[in-house]
C-alpha cells in the first residue's frame, strides 16, 4: 500500500467536498454526507500502530527512527490538589501527541491514510486532518439505503481496531436536496448511537446547508460584520 494523503488548503477541501454534491445532484441522484467528529482525535491515537502504519508504507528508516524517539519517553501523572498532596504516579504516554505540535497533523494523517481504501462505487471519503466526511450518492433509495448503512458501519469498526471514537453528538447527517429533488428523512445508527440529521452544519470555515442556498453562511457572516462595524 502506498502513503497517498495529500495536505491541501481549506479552499481545496470544500471545493472538492461542493463540486462532488453539485455533480450528484445534477445527475438526479440522492445525495448524502456524514459530517463526522472524533472524540479528541490527537489525544487518542495509539503511538504502537502509529510507528506500524510507518513501518508498513516503507517510510525511510531515518524517518521512522525520528518518529520513534519523538514519540518516546514522554510521562505524565495528574495532580488532583494544588498542594500537591493527592498525585498518581509517572506513566509512560503510549497515545496521542503534544497540543499544537508541528508533526501532530502529519502523524495524524498518516495514521487515517488507509481510511478511504473503505469506500466503494458511490461512496467517497474526504479528508482534512481530523475533519472526515463520507458522501453516498445512488440513483435509488433502496441502493442508496445498502451503501450509506454499510460504510458506516465498515468506518466505525475502523475506528474501533485503530483505536479512535466518533462522537456521535458532534456527527451530523446532511441530506442534500435541490427543487423537484429526492426528499428522504434518514435515521442513520451504528449500534443505536443515533447520528443526528441536519439542515446545516460547519465544514471547515463554511457553514453547509441541505440545499446549498449559502443562507446560514451568510448569516453568520453578516453577525461577524455587524460585531466588528461596532467595535470599529
Amino acid at each position: 500500500m502506498e502513503l497517498l494523503f495529500l495536505q491541501v488548503s481549506t479552499e481545496n477541501a470544500s471545493y472538492v467536498l461542493l463540486n462532488e454534491i453539485l455533480a450528484a445532484l445534477n445527475n438526479k441522484q440522492m445525495v448524502g454526507r456524514i459530517f463526522c467528529d472524533l472524540y479528541k482525535a490527537f489525544d487518542c491515537f495509539n503511538h504502537a500502530v502509529l510507528l506500524e502504519k510507518i513501518k508498513f508504507y516503507g517510510v525511510s528508516e531515518k524517518f521512522y527512527n525520528l518518529a520513534k524517539s519523538y514519540l518516546d519517553g514522554r510521562c505524565q501523572k495528574v495532580i488532583l490538589s494544588h498542594n500537591n498532596d493527592i498525585e498518581s504516579t509517572w506513566e509512560k504516554i503510549k497515545q496521542g501527541v503534544p497540543q499544537e505540535s508541528i508533526l501532530g497533523p502529519t502523524f495524524f494523517l498518516i495514521y487515517i491514510n488507509d481510511l478511504p481504501n473503505l469506500a466503494s462505487i458511490g461512496t467517497k471519503i474526504l479528508l482534512y486532518v481530523d475533519d472526515t466526511s463520507i458522501l453516498v450518492t445512488s440513483p435509488n433509495l433502496e441502493n442508496f439505503e445498502t451503501k450509506i448503512d454499510k460504510i458506516f458501519g465498515d468506518i466505525n469498526n475502523w475506528f474501533k481496531v485503530n483505536p479512535l471514537m466518533l462522537n456521535y453528538k458532534k456527527t451530523h447527517y446532511l441530506q442534500f436536496n435541490m427543487k423537484n429533488s429526492w426528499d428522504y428523512d434518514l435515521k442513520l445508527n451504528y449500534q443505536g448511537n443515533y447520528v443526528t440529521s441536519s439542515s446545516n452544519t460547519k465544514f471547515l470555515v463554511l457553514i453547509i446547508d441541505d440545499s446549498l442556498s449559502w443562507k446560514a453562511h451568510i448569516d453568520q457572516m453578516l453577525s461577524k460584520l455587524n460585531t466588528a462595524c461596532f467595535v470599529i
